[in-house]
């Protein structure tokens, strides 16, 4: 996507506030009542029992481009996969958010993880995985904090990595559920999230690194609007 494409942006007169302004298809930023992110209040959640998550991922390859504000990764074969409550959502990209977008009890947490999947009828179910930053790495961010600026300062230059997005996510699948949307233009609804408990740990510098790239990508959170969370123990 050429870079004059982009009509949005994380500040300014095209920031978020200011997206359902944008044009009509970015309306719902403004008027829909099923927006994301949201502040999960722990002690507000619906306990959900019988729903645990089945989750399919192994090693492939990835392209890594810009797209947008960000950098996504694509898988090259569309065997990654989820299924929950019966349904399987293959995974079709994944990206990063720095500071978190969600926060969890008013706190926000250094990076989010996206994965964005969908299912056989085109619905959406986007698993949201924390990130802490500390010593104690439980994953090796070598190669992506390398390839992030090189794809970042051009939108025609790809990059392809290995990894298997399993090691991005916690061991433990406690999660947090609720009907939501994209969180980036256009914010369309009725996009089920699942948002892991517990987190991984990545190294000072691959933060410093990703954040030097996609620092300050953080929707604001939106209104909850009656809407139930579950969560799954």
């Amino acid at each position: 996507m050429p870079a004059y494409q982009i009509n949005w942006s994380y500040n300014g007169e095209n920031g978020p506030e200011h997206w359902g302004q944008i044009c009509s298809e970015f309306e719902i930023a403004e008027v829909g009542e099923k927006q994301s992110p949201i502040n999960i209040k722990q002690q507000e959640v619906t306990a959900l029992t019988g729903n645990p998550l089945t989750l399919s991922h192994s090693e492939i390859q990835y392209t890594v481009k810009r797209i947008e504000n960000s950098v996504h990764l694509f898988p090259q074969e569309p065997n990654q996969t989820l299924e929950l409550n019966g349904d399987i959502y293959t995974l079709v990209a994944f990206h990063a958010h720095i500071p978190s977008e969600h926060l969890l009890d008013g706190k926000t947490h250094p990076i989010e993880w996206h994965f964005v999947h969908e299912n056989s009828r085109g619905e959406k179910l986007v698993l949201g995985a924390f990130m802490d930053v500390g010593t104690g790495v439980s994953i090796d961010m070598t190669e992506l904090r390398r390839v992030f600026p090189e794809v970042f300062q051009d939108f025609s230059v790809e990059r392809e990595v290995s990894l298997n997005i399993a090691d991005f996510l916690p061991e433990e699948k406690a999660y947090y559920t609720y009907e939501g949307s994209l969180t980036t233009p256009p914010t369309v609804e009725g996009v089920r999230w699942v948002l892991l408990k517990d987190r991984q740990t990545i190294g000072h510098v691959a933060h410093k690194a990703f954040e030097k790239v996609i620092g300050g990508t953080n929707r604001p959170v939106q209104p909850l609007n009656n809407r139930e969370i579950k969560f799954y123990e």
